[in-house]
This record gives C-alpha cells, sequence and structure tokens, in this order.
C-alpha cells in the first residue's frame, strides 16, 4: 500500500512537471516589452505590437534570427514581411503564421487581437456604481478592476474623466484580474467616464460610465469685458483758402481811327501852271499904277 502511494505521488510530480514546462509563462509587466519573455513556437504576439522577434524559436529547432523574414498563414492566405529585430505587427491579421524559411509549415507565431475583456466598478462602499445613479458620498473612492488577455505584453492604464471634460483621476494595472484604486475626494453631480487601454496596445479598451445625483452644476459665463470706447479724435477742420478776388481786366481803349487828309495837292496843268502865274502878276503890276 506504501508503495502503491509512492509511485502515484511520483506521476503526480511527473505530470506536474511536463504541464508546467508545456503552459506558457506569464510575466506581468509595467511598460510594455521589448521581446517576448517565452521564446518557445509558437510565439504569441498582439496585433499594434512592436518588439524583437529574432531569438524566437521555430519549430524546425532554429530561431527566426535577424534577417528580414516572411510569414505565411499555416493552410494558405495572408503573408507578411518584418524585421525581426523591430518587427511591427500592426495591421495583422489574427492567426497562425509559419516563417517561409522553416523546414516545416507548422505554426512559429500567433498573431493575437488585444481585448480588455471585463470591467468592473465599484463604489466607495463596494456598491456597483455602472447600472443606476449613486450618490456623491458613496464614490469619494473609485474600485476598478479589469480582466484583460495582454498583460504578457503590456499594462492596462485607467482613465477617469469628470462631468467637467477633465481628467479627474487615473491608475494602472499589470496583471488582468487585479483592480486599482482611484481617489476622487467629493465628486460633483454629473456623469463620469472610465477608460482603460493599454499603454502601447491601445487597440485593446473598454469604457463605462458613472453618474452621480444630484443637480449638475452649470458653467458660470464668464462675462466679457465691454469694450472702452475709443474716442475718435474730431477732425481738424482744414482752413477754407481766401477766395482772392480776380482783377477785372482794364478794357484797353480802342484806338481812335486817324481821319485821312483827303486833300489834293493841286497837279500842275490843274489851274495853276504857267498860264496863271502870269495872269498873277499883271493883274499886280495893274494895281500899281
Amino acid at each position: 500500500m506504501t508503495r502503491d502511494v509512492g509511485r502515484l505521488t511520483v506521476v503526480t510530480l511527473a505530470l506536474a512537471v511536463l504541464l508546467g514546462a508545456a503552459a506558457p509563462t506569464v510575466v506581468a509587466l509595467s511598460e510594455p516589452r521589448d521581446e517576448p519573455a517565452d521564446t518557445r513556437p509558437p510565439v504569441r504576439v498582439y496585433v499594434g505590437e512592436t518588439l524583437d522577434i529574432s531569438s524566437a524559436g521555430l519549430t524546425g529547432d532554429e530561431t527566426v534570427g535577424t534577417n528580414e523574414t516572411t510569414f505565411v498563414a499555416v493552410g494558405g492566405g495572408d503573408s507578411f514581411t518584418v524585421d525581426p529585430t523591430n518587427a511591427n505587427f500592426s495591421g495583422v491579421p489574427v492567426g497562425a503564421y509559419y516563417a517561409e524559411n522553416d523546414t516545416d509549415i507548422r505554426a512559429d507565431l500567433q498573431v493575437v487581437q488585444p481585448r480588455v475583456e471585463r470591467l468592473e466598478v465599484r463604489g466607495s462602499e463596494q456598491q456597483t456604481v455602472t447600472d443606476d445613479p449613486v450618490d456623491p458620498a458613496y464614490l469619494r473612492r473609485m474600485y476598478v478592476r479589469v480582466g484583460f488577455n495582454f498583460d504578457d505584453a503590456d499594462r492596462l492604464d485607467v482613465t477617469v474623466i469628470g462631468p467637467r471634460g477633465t481628467e479627474v483621476g487615473n491608475g494602472s494595472v499589470a496583471t488582468s484580474g487585479e483592480r486599482t484604486v482611484v481617489e476622487l475626494g467629493e465628486p460633483t453631480p454629473g456623469v463620469y467616464t472610465v477608460t482603460v487601454a493599454g499603454s502601447e496596445l491601445d487597440a485593446g479598451n473598454r469604457t463605462a460610465t458613472v453618474r452621480v445625483r444630484g443637480p449638475t452644476p452649470t458653467p458660470t459665463a464668464t462675462a466679457a469685458a465691454t469694450p472702452t470706447a475709443t474716442s475718435t479724435p474730431t477732425p481738424t477742420a482744414t482752413p477754407t483758402p481766401t477766395t482772392r478776388a480776380t482783377p477785372t481786366a482794364t478794357s484797353t481803349p480802342t484806338a481812335t481811327a486817324t481821319p485821312t487828309d483827303t486833300s489834293t495837292t493841286p497837279a500842275v496843268g490843274d489851274g495853276f501852271g504857267p498860264g496863271a502865274a502870269l495872269l498873277a502878276l499883271l493883274a499886280v503890276g495893274l494895281g500899281r499904277r
């Protein structure tokens, strides 16, 4: 009987060792990873992730290496090519892929979509606060618990946005299933939005809202300063130029026409020729007698 128990114990331990070797190693991270911790094929990578996979193992007993490598979907279909030292998986369809330079076509990589599978928000008294409005006194502290599928690659950041649209609290979760506590102090009435997302793998995200009872504060409108009217300077009147009397032009006296001497000098032979002179002399002589 004792011998049978001993054999059972040995078998149980052997199975535990084998199962432990087969199970993937999950390491919670506070920062995005630079390379996979578990390099046994198929290596798990996430859509949107960038990391060094050069040390990732291949099913043909080699590693990916540093040369540019093309991966082909198992069973045919999609393929993509990456630099293994800085492999970017943004936009790569999810699925199993083998390295084109491997010796077989078994899966070497498993591309997974990052997801937040559960988001639970509780108030100060550990009550669920995402279903019904809650009194401010019961939301001074917020407990946020999340479940996500990529805690081997990245942490999850928690952000709380208040009614005024500003951040009122934050936290982070490194391991799926953990919770973080966000202190809100004296919450004002209105809607609070809780968002969780990977610090790098932000495609993995989820949102919940919490409504706090009470009158929603109306933002006080800031009175716009009335601009002081600037007095417009009165334009100085431009002096009107004095009109100077234009001297009237003195009329130039019209020259009086000089009368033309119309008298005609007697021409010789018009009665005063030699004969006339002789007669005059005779008349003078007779008179003296």
